[in-house]
């Protein structure tokens, strides 16, 4: 090797969750020193890689950026990368939301430069090879992957170009291993990275076709702003220059493509950055990887629960807004809440191993509850409610898809509950909770904590189940049920289960029917004793609540009141379970929204509430943190069943929105 070529590209990161004062602050410290150390360093070198979002924000509150900019981008000190534009999972997504996202970026970047993008990165090097033909029809030339998905044997440090149905695009490899290090003098880092690389190339075959070869060394906002501060980018440039003259060429990638000929025909398979494929095979866990085992994004959804739940519902948006015929205005910005709601930080961890926090993953609800809305609106008050059966979640088994007046909700075949429930006055998703982890938590629960997760109990476990404590043997919460009876036309879903009551080894079995209305729901409970012996135990009917309060990790938005003897009163719930006995009527509501649950049952019952606290490891501290927390709500009855014999429950499920504000006519 003769000639080695470095490419260095920034990356500006923003969040979903970003404001205006988080980007002022970030610009004043890192993005304005950027474009400032290039103007004022003319051999100076480094390609861009900014969110859309801190484009339109930069363009809006800063136009000098872009000027200057579009100024170093003329004099090849400089070349913005594109992308999607809020920084999706590519592999997620259909067709039209992949080009879309690109198309965006792409117009963006070139109405605030005056130049389009050649190349992209992409958001945790999330790649499958059917890309291929979406971004070079949306006119990329090249893609920055994390080595870590490159094939041992193609690791060559030479642009690769991979091919898919007669569309090709080259591929450079991004190599975390060599990032800028503050406590290596530049000309010795310099120095080291040639004589790394030549070393690792000197007897492969490629030395043949030519005595070139690439590197491409991201670096993040954090470490530009160390290595500017200290002074040590200034030094580097200045070092390549004096030093390092006919060795090394600090270049663009652009550049360095169009006037390298050889490319490593290559095959990528599927899969995501090592750093974040890592925690993608257990629950929070980390686990070695090796190529033969490389994870993707279909793992890392299979893996959390809570991201392949926000998956499917984004899947189930994208299709309302694809076969929607309706006012192309509306729908156009329906689009848009889409493909907010698909900013990868939603659906998978970050490299540090941060996970997809609930606030994130929130917001994406509420702007696919947004989309929803304006599809309905956009059908000229055609919009009717439906139920309807089918495969939601690719499980194996139908789930029914309730789109009703107030709310869209999913009932499950497992345990029967209503495992998603989003609220058409742009909220999330409240039955968004996870389940606790043993070695997190100390306890382990065994089923979705849904909405109306039913358990049979004897009275000790019972006693235990008020502490918060996990107990029972699963009935009903962890059955499969069985469809009994369906009518879409009547919105009436019956099912099935039957389990077994350990303390005396009974049969028993429960008919629960969801009879779907524009406000909630009326469910019908028939519990049966299937066995020759008496039973008495105690009937729970479940509802976990995800917290929509997010202004600290164990904050409680929920208040609750019930009315017992005809008088009502407020059930005081903060750090541990509360109850009230033989209620008539219980309202949970959400504060953060003003949104109300109502439960209305035929007979009066026990309410317990209370609070479970998730704990998850944190790549800042040894030390396990609080991820968040639900708000558990529970009505029981105490039963008693004689052999054969069963009994009878009903709840009217209400939700209640708050009513929109007429407004005063001004006086002429």
């Amino acid at each position: 090797m003769k000639l080695l070529n470095i490419c260095f590209y920034i990356t500006g990161t923003s969040s979903v969750l970003s404001h205006h004062n988080e980007f002022k602050s970030k610009y004043e410290s890192i993005y304005k020193n950027i474009v400032s150390f290039m103007f004022e360093n003319p051999t100076s070198r480094f390609s861009l890689s900014l969110s859309g979002p801190l484009v339109s924000w930069i363009d809006r509150e800063h136009s000098e950026f872009n000027q200057i900019a579009s100024k170093l981008w003329g004099r090849k000190q400089t070349e913005l990368l594109g992308g999607g534009y809020y920084n999706p999972v590519f592999p997620l997504l259909f067709s039209q939301d992949k080009t879309g996202q690109i198309d965006l970026m792409t117009s963006e970047i070139r109405r605030c430069v005056g130049k389009r993008p050649r190349g992209m990165t992409i958001f945790n090097s999330a790649w499958d090879n059917s890309l291929i033909t979406c971004f070079q029809s949306c006119g990329m030339e090249y893609v920055l992957l994390d080595s870590s998905l490159i094939p041992k044997e193609r690791q060559c440090y030479l642009p690769l170009i991979v091919s898919d149905q007669g569309k090709s695009l080259n591929v450079l490899a991004v190599s975390r291993e060599f990032i800028p290090n503050m406590l290596i003098a530049p000309r010795e880092y310099l120095r080291n990275l040639f004589d790394t690389i030549n070393y690792l190339t000197k007897d492969d075959s490629y030395n043949m076709l030519t005595e070139e070869r690439v590197v491409t060394v991201k670096i993040d906002e954090a470490q530009f702003q160390k290595l500017y501060e200290s002074k040590w980018l200034s030094k580097l440039f200045a070092a390549a220059q004096e030093y390092f003259q006919d060795s090394i060429k600090i270049t663009l990638p652009t550049e360095y493509l169009r006037h390298e000929l050889v490319r490593i025909p290559s095959y990528i398979p599927a899969g995501i950055q090592s750093d974040v494929a890592k925690w993608a095979r257990r629950p929070y866990e980390e686990t070695v990887l090796n190529h033969a085992a490389q994870a993707t994004i279909f793992n890392f959804l299979l893996t959390y629960n809570q991201n392949k739940a926000l998956y499917n519902r984004m899947l189930y948006i994208s299709l309302l807004i694809n076969q929607s015929k309706g006012d192309k205005t509306r729908k156009k910005i329906a689009r848009e809440k889409l493909w907010i709601a698909q900013s990868g930080e939603a659906y998978a961890c970050d490299p540090d191993g941060i996970f997809a926090n609930n606030a994130v993953r929130q917001l994406a609800y509420r702007n696919l509850t947004e989309a929803e809305k304006l599809v309905r609106e956009s059908q000229n008050g055609n919009f009717k409610e439906s139920v309807s059966s089918y495969d939601y979640n690719g499980d194996g088994f139908n789930e029914y898809i309730c789109a009703m007046k107030q709310y869209n909700a999913c009932v499950s075949l497992a345990g029967a509950q209503i495992s998603e429930l989003d609220i058409i006055h742009n909220t999330g998703n409240y039955a968004d909770s996870p389940s606790r982890i043993k070695q997190f938590d100390k306890f382990e629960d065994k089923y979705h904590r849904g909405l109306f997760v039913d358990h049979l109990f004897s009275q000790d476990e019972y006693s235990e189940y008020k502490k918060g404590t996990p107990t029972g043997s699963g009935i009903f919460s962890q059955v499969i049920f069985k469809q009994l009876d369906f009518d879409a036309h009547r919105h009436e879903i019956k099912l099935s289960g039957s389990g077994t009551f350990s303390p005396i080894h009974a049969n028993v079995t429960l008919v629960k029917k969801y009879i779907a209305n524009s406000n909630g729901f009326a469910i019908q409970y028939i519990l049966k004793n299937e066995s020759p012996f008496d039973l008495k135990g105690v009937f729970v009917v479940e509802s976990n609540y995800a917290q929509t309060d997010f202004s600290s990790v164990r904050a409680n938005s929920y208040k609750v009141e019930v009315i017992t003897n005809e008088e009502k009163s407020e059930v005081e719930v903060k750090d541990s379970p509360r109850s009230a006995k033989k209620i008539s009527y219980a309202q949970i509501t959400d504060t953060s929204n003003d949104i109300s649950f109502v439960y209305e049952p035929n007979e009066h019952c026990d309410i317990v509430c209370m609070p479970i606290i998730f704990r998850r490891p944190s790549s800042t501290s040894e030390s396990l943190t609080v991820s968040g927390n639900a708000f558990v709500a529970s009505l029981c009855w105490n039963i008693e069943l004689e052999a054969g014999k069963e009994i009878e429950k009903t709840i009217n499920y209400s939700i209640i929105i708050p009513k929109k504000k007429s407004r005063k006519k001004s006086s002429d």
